[in-house]
């Protein structure tokens, strides 16, 4: 693991169980206590250390983040993969992550989100009273035979509209949400590589909304796909919203 990693990882530990490793007892101190409850912090770090690894070797993404939704290709990321990479990794189905020469997923304004080629068409240019656009990032993918593929991910949020907060390149997907989110409307130039239902807009009701229980689900417009999860937002809203597209 490298040390930024590390550090991570450290830094992302629970303080409580690292306070109550090193709660000093109110028995009698003795040097083999102080020692134990230095060794229990450590075990701490390379336990946490240890599940920061295993996650990233199981290559599990959430279905709707960055990645390619749901679990890595094969269940693992292979060797030579850079699981930071790879969690932001918009690729379709087939293709090779060993064939990735980079991925990153940065912060974009609503203005520069409808400016994406392609896939910015594809956003709700409706949205129903008391929805707004919230934040978003676009994720873009730098194969090594030049190739390159695009996904954006918007947040629309429920409530009064405020100011987005500034998100740094190759940040997290899961933390763009809040308690206001509304929906999240995901946009691909290529069929995602998911094992989730894809349908027609045709097919789309609000009854299948309502099946979808809030899972993710997507759409094909004709080869843009469009990936949708209801958080807060009722399945007539959200139907009129898709109803709109394409």
């Amino acid at each position: 693991m490298r040390g930024r990693e590390m550090l991570e990882t450290i830094e992302n530990l629970n303080p409580a169980y690292i306070e109550a490793a090193a709660e000093k007892p109110k028995a009698k101190k003795t040097g083999w206590l102080k020692w134990g409850a230095m060794a229990a912090c450590l075990c701490l770090v390379i336990a946490g250390a240890a599940m920061w690894s295993n996650f990233g070797q199981q290559g599990k993404i959430p279905d709707g983040g960055g990645g390619v939704g749901g679990d890595a290709p094969g269940g693992m990321w292979p060797d030579g993969v850079d699981p930071i990479i790879a969690s932001v990794a918009v690729i379709p189905a087939g293709v090779d992550l060993l064939d990735v020469a980079d991925a990153i997923s940065v912060s974009i304004t609503e203005e520069d989100a409808r400016a994406v080629e392609n896939l910015g068409g594809y956003l709700p240019s409706e949205l129903p009273e008391g929805c707004h656009y919230g934040k978003a990032s676009h994720y873009r993918t730098m194969m090594k035979d030049g190739t390159e593929y695009h996904m954006l991910r918007v947040v629309y949020e429920s409530g009064g509209a405020s100011a987005p907060a500034p998100v740094p390149e190759n940040a997290g997907a899961a933390s763009e949400t809040t308690d206001n989110t509304a929906f999240l409307w995901m946009v691909w130039g290529h069929r995602p590589d998911t094992d989730r239902s894809v349908y027609q807009p045709e097919e789309v009701t609000v009854s299948l909304i309502e099946q979808q229980d809030g899972r993710v689900f997507y759409i094909n417009y004709d080869g843009i796909y469009v990936g949708v999860e209801q958080l807060d937002i009722s399945a007539e809203d959200l139907f009129s919203i898709i109803e709109s597209i394409g």
